[in-house]
């Protein structure tokens, strides 16, 4: 087996030629934390090939090569359970500095569930095949997608519910994905189009596939607090939205019709009434669990959400229909807003409620920060200080940002918005069927520079796992480290059911983290979102390491994983490892 050369020769002894090899590698004298919650204990582990072949006393066994891990902790790998790996520029790029996935193996992070909020390729077939021959940094389990089954079949009439006939053939691609490409489960992206349009029985009958196969059903759910992100007062008068309860209430009922496998995905709860109501929505889900019901949680680590980093307060009406322009164009938001300006009075009262709306959905001015701006006086400032600055209204701040900055840029200047509550975070973590997901992508820190520094990226991106176990875990103690461990690793592998994965125990693959707790820190912040993190000083993914002494190897040694109980695919030639 071939390991990556330079690994420091004060952590390495080579074992001699005349001793016996009994394996391939031995991690010696480090605290185990095995990732079933029991608890730890100082031990060795050994590899051979891409499986844990020992753990114990191995003082008489020998390697040709052994490293010394004493006072570190020695983990099953991370397994994320909302990933975004599949994007171009993540594993399916040309970049083999991308397909590395190196700020999730920085993480300790060995395995991802892809394929999220209802998406998914055509062919599940040529996405396996892609990652395959190309080689990949981490293992994966492929998803099927909801939104994209009901493209597949409702063509270019999507805005309506499917019929009878249309689910049933979204059950037949869903069971061909389950039967023959190698899919875990179905994802879900009720927020978005065209899964916005589905009916609860839609989701129903199409959950009632998955269990025969063990599969996983992981749902972005239609509203994540007052309302969904597509909802403004304006376009939507008198009509009240879907809310966070009304979608619990929905992923209850499947979970409880089917027994399915079902995760409510980064959970969250935002706007009045909902952010800072963390214990309200666990009673909700442990009456459920109580029941009998299959729930789960997963979340992230950080009080800011995707959609916060492209905050715009300003609805897209006001600006011509839209916040972004597309590589190849310029849009002059400013000129936009100033025709809108010019409309008649009712328009004001319109933009008024609307601006409120969205600023109170992202939790208020006082949670809105002006990351970028040509003024460098509010760079730093919340849209609740520069309303104080100016003696101004919500609204009229919002359009002095857009006509004195950045014509080019929605809004006028770059925002982010802290929409989430820390302590319903930690509360959320506290539970013991809580799983981790980044919803993060693969991120190059050194192309994320410039104007591009807070494009396309977020903490989470780089620091989930370390500031879960470092921060919440030891800092604020929501639980114990073993506790935060099972989370990360056996609870996610039961949910997604890779059996092989998630322990630290002999016949399982060799996906292992070390870990200098000393030292694990989540190094990113607001202001600088793209930094890897600290004290992750070992990984491996199937035997090979992806970090070593905390450096990123760029090693390709991720798998497309097949789900257990069916027959394998095949698999093309995987491509050689740096």
């Amino acid at each position: 087996m071939n390991y990556p050369s330079g690994l420091l020769l004060s952590l390495v002894t080579l074992v001699t030629p005349a001793f016996a090899r009994e394996f391939d590698l031995i991690l010696r004298g480090g605290t185990v934390i095995d990732g079933t919650g029991t608890e730890r204990r100082i031990a060795d582990v050994a590899i051979t090939g891409d499986t844990i072949a020992a753990v114990g006393n191995l003082s008489s066994s020998t390697a040709p090569l052994e490293i010394n891990v004493s006072g570190w902790v020695v983990a099953p790998g991370f397994i994320d359970m909302h990933a975004h790996l599949d994007r171009d520029e993540g594993l399916l790029s040309t970049d083999p500095r991308r397909r590395a996935a190196q700020n999730f193996v920085a993480q300790g992070i060995t395995t991802g569930a892809v394929n999220q909020d209802g998406r998914q390729p055509p062919s599940l077939v040529e996405e396996r095949q892609a990652m395959q021959v190309a080689g990949i940094g981490v293992n994966v389990a492929l998803l099927n997608g909801h939104n994209a089954l009901r493209a597949m079949v409702l063509k270019d009439d999507q805005e309506r519910a499917a019929t009878e006939a249309e689910i049933e053939a979204m059950k037949a691609i869903l069971r061909r994905g389950m039967e023959e490409e190698g899919s875990f489960g179905l994802s879900l992206g009720l927020e978005y189009y065209s899964g916005r349009y589905s009916t609860t029985a839609e989701l129903v009958e199409l959950a009632k596939v998955l269990p025969e196969y063990g599969g996983l059903y992981i749902a972005h759910q239609r509203s994540q607090g007052i309302a969904p992100m597509w909802y403004k007062p304006s376009e939507n008068p008198g009509v009240p939205p879907p809310t966070l309860e009304v979608s619990l209430g929905e992923t209850i009922r499947v979970a409880e019709t089917t027994g399915v496998n079902t995760v409510v995905t980064h959970m969250k709860g935002w706007g009045p009434g909902y952010r800072g109501q963390a214990a309200k929505w666990i009673a909700l889900l442990q009456a459920a669990r109580d029941r009998g019901a299959r729930l789960f949680i997963d979340l992230y680590a950080f009080d800011s959400a995707g959609s916060d980093g492209d905050f715009v307060m300003l609805p897209p009406w006001s600006l011509g229909g839209r916040t972004s322009s597309r590589p190849d164009e310029t849009i002059d938001f400013t000129a936009q807003l100033r025709l809108t300006l010019d409309s008649p009075a009712s328009t004001m009262h319109d933009l008024v409620q609307d601006v409120e709306h969205q600023v109170a959905l992202k939790g208020g001015a006082e949670n809105v920060v002006i990351l970028d701006y040509p003024d460098p006086n509010y760079i730093g400032k919340t849209i609740a200080e520069i309303m104080a600055l100016r003696q101004a209204t919500l609204t009229e701040v919002a359009i002095a940002l857009q006509l004195e900055g950045e014509s080019t840029k929605a809004g006028g200047a770059k925002m982010r918005a802290l929409s989430l509550d820390e302590r319903d975070v930690a509360l959320y973590f506290a539970q013991p069927w809580a799983a981790v997901g980044t919803d993060g992508w693969v991120v190059l820190p050194e192309e994320a520079v410039g104007p591009l520094k807070y494009i396309g990226t977020n903490r989470r991106c780089f620091g989930t796992f370390p500031r879960r176990l470092g921060y919440f875990s030891q800092e604020l103690q929501v639980d114990s480290l073993e506790e935060a461990v099972r989370k990360a690793t056996s609870l996610p592998a039961d949910i997604i059911n890779i059996p092989d994965r998630g322990r630290l125990v002999p016949g399982k693959k060799a996906d292992i983290v070390v870990l200098d707790m000393a030292h694990l820190r989540d190094q990113t912040s607001v202001a600088e979102p793209n930094v890897y993190p600290t004290g992750v000083q070992h990984v491996f993914v199937n035997g090979i390491a992806a970090v070593r002494n905390g450096q990123r190897t760029l090693a390709l040694a991720g798998r497309v994983l097949d789900p257990p109980g069916r027959p394998a695919l095949a698999r093309p030639q995987l491509a050689s490892n740096p």
